[in-house]
């Protein structure tokens, strides 16, 4: 990675969100060569680049509003594996932020327990009852990490957990770049209740420091209709279902 890719990631992670013109001009380049260094960013799985602007991975909200429509659509699909009487653990991550909202415009019974606050926020006007866990606030992931958020997990009880991934592969199974989220996953999925993982299919193929979860703790995927076929023959022999939307 070139120095000016370094201080672009740095100046990126440190505001969330910054324009291709405020980088060319605090770098002196011009907006072609600051393309070109997001695009090597973005491939390196460093940032995401959207409508003139570059955005950190770590910025749920920016996230949330990417690719709307097919999150939208995942989300609807994962609301339809809930049951009246349900109390979900719905883990951090823009798909699962959709799920919150379809649950709230939904009117469904159910209780839903989450160490992120934005999920927390999406049913704050809506029925549902919300149980929001304690912890140590990662501000732009907007979850609860750490000894408390660990402790909370482990004396409550639910009976679906839908959690989010960064990516996978056949041979290392689901991974994450954020090993304080990753801890609060692999605490959710020990219960050994019905887990779900909502994911983009662009997530298959991508290999991350952190494991999340094995072919075994998984019940169901939920996931856009572009999955190759190898990723779905991989879960299947795996016993995981593959739900698309």
């Amino acid at each position: 990675m070139k120095e000016r890719q370094r201080l672009i990631l740095d100046r990126v992670e440190e505001k969330g969100k910054v324009s291709i013109q405020d980088l060319a001009q605090q770098f002196a380049v011009s907006g072609v060569t600051i393309r070109k260094d997001l695009v090597e960013l973005e491939k390196l799985n460093y940032l995401t680049r959207t409508h003139g602007y570059a955005v950190s991975l770590n910025d749920l909200s920016e996230r949330v509003s990417s690719n709307f429509s097919t999150k939208e659509a995942m989300a609807k699909r994962a609301l339809g594996l809930l049951c009246e009487g349900d109390t979900v653990f719905i883990e951090a991550g823009s798909s699962n932020a959709h799920l919150a909202r379809e649950i709230g415009r939904s009117g469904l019974d159910v209780t839903v327990i989450t160490p992120c606050v934005y999920v927390a926020n999406e049913l704050k006007n809506c029925h549902q009852e919300v149980v929001l866990i304690g912890g140590v606030l990662q501000k732009r992931s907007e979850c609860l990490v750490g000894p408390l958020t660990h402790l909370c997990i482990n004396n409550i009880n639910f009976n679906k957990v839908f959690i989010g991934i960064d990516g996978y592969s056949p041979e290392h199974g689901f991974t994450g770049r954020d090993v304080m989220r990753a801890e609060n996953i692999r605490l959710a999925i020990e219960k050994r209740v019905q887990n779900f993982v909502i994911a983009e299919s662009a997530k298959f193929g991508k290999l991350y420091p952190y494991n999340v979860a094995k072919h075994g703790d998984i019940d169901t995927i939920i996931t856009d209709r572009h999955l190759s076929g190898e990723f779905v023959d991989s879960l299947t022999h795996q016993g995981v279902k593959v739900l698309t939307a």
